[in-house]
């Protein structure tokens, strides 16, 4: 019996580290300050005046529309964009014997999914403001787009890589795809940094430094965040008091 209460000890501490995560990213949004993309360059050339190129680097916040003169193509929608993730998972069901408490036999039919393709891609592009385009390069970021497609097939069409039914017992396919398209609004927090003269967001240099791109507004983001730790972090100690209770039992003899 002694492996409930060290389940849920475990639990306690999964739930605790995930609201703490939760909690940092709160954090880092809600205290770094929205900066546009004039104020970072003007920065950026100060420093290089005073201690020569490549040495800015700053935590950043930027807001705008996402902006590239050669965007990508995403794989099934055909949307111009410059990051996207695709996907197609073939759906099916198989019949399997089991035994049942009285040792009979019976059938069973159980529903499965396997990845047929998943693609995903991005590209360095520039967010727009007010005051001008600074540029991102993702690599490394956490990336959010907006669901550009979510469709079920019963048979693969030829323009998604068919032809045709998938064998025995499938029930169809599901294309989702997402994507960060031209024109759409934009949350970049990163780090800004001098690469040689050319002004970049990208992924922090410093450990646990966060790079995040998302379609998501900072309010939003804000609001997820601490709802999140909330509810993680009040699963924790409904966790940790049980371990407790349970172990006081067992002390005690009861259970």
């Amino acid at each position: 019996m002694l492996f409930i209460p060290i389940g849920l000890g475990a639990l306690t501490i999964l739930f605790f580290f995930l609201g703490r995560g939760q909690g940092r990213k709160a954090y880092d949004i809600a205290v770094t300050e929205t900066s546009d993309a004039a104020e970072l360059e003007s920065l950026s050339r100060e420093v290089a005046a005073e201690l020569g190129a490549s040495s800015f680097a700053s935590a950043a916040e930027v807001k705008g529309v996402v902006e590239s003169p050669s965007p990508l193509q995403s794989e099934y929608a055909r949307l111009a964009c410059v990051w996207y993730r695709s996907s197609i998972t073939r759906e099916y069901e198989t019949t399997e014997w089991e035994r049942d408490s009285d040792g009979h036999r019976r059938s069973v039919t159980k529903r499965h999914t396997e990845t047929v393709s998943s693609v995903e891609r991005s590209m360095p592009f520039l967010v727009r403001d007010q005051s001008g385009t600074v540029e991102v390069d993702p690599e490394g970021a956490k990336l959010e787009g907006e669901k550009v497609m979510d469709r079920f097939e019963g048979s693969l069409p030829p323009e998604f890589g068919g032809p045709g039914p998938g064998g025995f017992g499938t029930l169809g396919y599901r294309i989702r795809e997402e994507a960060l398209t031209i024109g759409r609004r934009v949350y970049v927090l990163g780090e800004a940094r001098d690469e040689g003269g050319r002004l970049l967001i990208q992924k922090p240099s410093g450990k646990g430094g966060r790079f995040l791109i998302t379609t998501k507004s900072e309010e939003e983001l804000l609001r997820s965040a601490k709802r999140g730790q909330g509810a993680l972090m009040a699963v924790a100690a409904l966790c940790g008091a049980s371990a407790l209770i349970v172990l006081a039992l067992m002390i005690l003899k009861v259970i």
